[in-house]
């Protein structure tokens, strides 16, 4: 597991991880801690590959709310725990699909529930995800978002219920990474979701989004045959 402290009082900081160090030599844990002083130095190294961040709120510069906003743009899975020194701030936390909040001044107690709260969390999404390198950085994406994903020359193009993102690479990988979720091809350079899908027409697909795409000849049987497997059958 590996752990983002961010917060700018250093006595407050130094507590979490205090609590974290205890908390792995009770569990037999391996916890990978770094510590962040100022939201704008863990924004700048922050490429989506931590587990849990604990992130208190009220701080100069970016406040905690603003850092976990521009999180969740890049990474759907992380658990984020805020902590505070005011309990209204906590409902904030809301818009960001927080895991939960702790009051300052934090208790052993107190925090080790939240974090065990958070490792299920990490738990139920860890088969879920997959990560997406770019020149942008490294992101992580939740299956359940993907719409679509199709080929474009060297690149994949995730096209997610938040965006399109691209990184390099080919079907063949990424159909060996999906292989055990329901995505099935309906096309020689697409991979569909199969939860996304609201309708199988003659030749063409339409998504619950909206979009249409085609529907090979050769893959329309398979295809059709996923989507009923997916379903529960006919």
């Amino acid at each position: 597991m590996k752990i983002a402290v961010v917060d700018d009082s250093k006595e407050d900081a130094q507590r979490i991880v205090a609590y974290l160090e205890q908390f792995q030599q009770e569990h037999g844990l391996t916890l990978d801690i770094k510590t962040f002083y100022a939201s704008f130095d863990f924004l700048e190294e922050y490429q989506g590959d931590y587990d849990v961040i604990f992130l208190d709120i009220e701080m100069p510069g970016s406040s905690g709310l603003e850092v976990a906003h521009e999180i969740r743009s890049r990474d759907q899975a992380v658990g984020i725990i805020f902590i505070t020194s005011l309990a209204q701030y906590a409902i904030d936390g809301y818009e960001v699909q927080a895991i939960d909040f702790m009051v300052k001044p934090v208790g052993y107690y107190n925090f080790s529930m939240k974090l065990e709260k958070a490792f299920r969390f990490i738990e139920s999404h860890r088969e879920q995800d997959i990560l997406v390198s770019n020149k942008e950085g490294i992101f992580r994406i939740t299956v359940s978002d993907i719409l679509y994903i199709e080929k474009d020359r060297d690149y994949l193009l995730f096209h997610t219920k938040q965006g399109c993102s691209q990184m390099r690479g080919s079907l063949k990988e990424i159909k060996g990474k999906l292989n055990s979720l329901p995505f099935s091809e309906c096309n020689s350079g697409c991979l569909i979701h199969l939860n996304c899908i609201k309708r199988i027409g003659k030749d063409s697909v339409v998504l619950t989004s909206g979009q249409e795409l085609p529907l090979s000849r050769r893959l329309k049987k398979q295809f059709a045959q996923d989507y009923i497997n997916f379903m529960g059958g006919l």
